[in-house]
């Protein structure tokens, strides 16, 4: 983000006077990528454990949700995990529950959160054997404010997410093409759109111009929280299509079954 010099003085003279926001808005900063780097943590194990009797865990060709709290301390040493919502598979939900068995040590948290425990929340979706962690869902029990600030961000992170997905569409030229696409765009705090462009081609134009089409049909967004530091955030979002249409599905479609859209990092302001 470009800040007039006058601005930027008088910020910098701000923040001197007041030394706890500049803590504060670092501490959120550190917060943010400690939960980034836990999610990638969790999720680097793809593939559910195998059972007691040395069997897969292959879920029975289901698929759902789960949301476990685990915590840890500042060594990353796991201190507790307990399953909040159930997969409805006693048997799937021991398998998640032992991933952050293995999981542990969980990397260590920021020297700026001062806490000697960490309590999180995590929902994680799940197919056949593979599971993931939901974007933008890890998020603190007990959030201070660091936390709070943090956790806001990321809740608006998700409700933009969303709400571009609601206004998916393929192009019909792109029925049966298989691609993935990386999408960054920027969004004032009235929820305008201020630019976006794409990070990753398809290498198809029709599927590349409908990828930025999706996200130019989808102003004005969701507005970014009262307490965001910066006046424009960029969200950046990686998609992949799978271009098998669903059956009797009409002219141009995009079926969220077929078409999976995955977070793969923000920026704070830009």
């Amino acid at each position: 983000m470009q800040i007039k010099f006058p601005l930027f003085v008088a910020l910098l003279g701000l923040l001197t006077a007041c030394p706890a926001y500049a803590e504060l808005d670092t501490q959120v900063e550190r917060a943010t990528a400690w939960k980034t780097t836990l999610t990638q943590h969790i999720a680097g194990n793809k593939l559910l454990p195998i059972n007691g009797r040395g069997q897969t865990i292959e879920g029975r060709g289901q698929a759902g949700r789960a949301k476990i709290t685990f915590a840890i301390d500042r060594s990353g040493r796991l201190i507790s995990r307990t399953l909040d919502a159930s997969t409805g598979s006693r048997e799937v939900d021991v398998a998640l529950l032992a991933i952050f068995d293995r999981a542990q040590p969980f990397p260590e948290p920021p020297s700026e959160l001062k806490e000697d425990t960490f309590s999180f929340v995590v929902p994680l979706v799940f197919s056949g054997r593979h599971f993931d962690v939901v974007p933008y869902g890890l998020a603190a029990s007990v959030p201070t404010p660091a936390f709070a600030a943090s956790d806001a961000l990321d809740a608006w992170r998700k409700a933009v997410t969303e709400h571009v997905w609601r206004h998916r569409m393929l192009p019909p030229e792109a029925m049966g093409r298989r691609a993935d696409a990386g999408i960054t765009f920027v969004v004032d705090r009235s929820g305008k759109l201020i630019s976006n462009a794409l990070v990753e081609s398809t290498g198809f134009a029709p599927l590349d111009a409908a990828t930025l089409a999706m996200v130019e049909r989808s102003g004005p967004f969701p507005k970014p929280p009262v307490g965001a530091k910066d006046d424009l955030q960029r969200v950046t979002i990686l998609i992949a299509f799978d271009g098998a249409p669903p059956k009797d599905a009409p002219g141009p479609w995009a079926d969220e079954a077929k078409v999976k859209a995955k977070v793969n990092s923000v920026c704070r302001g830009c």
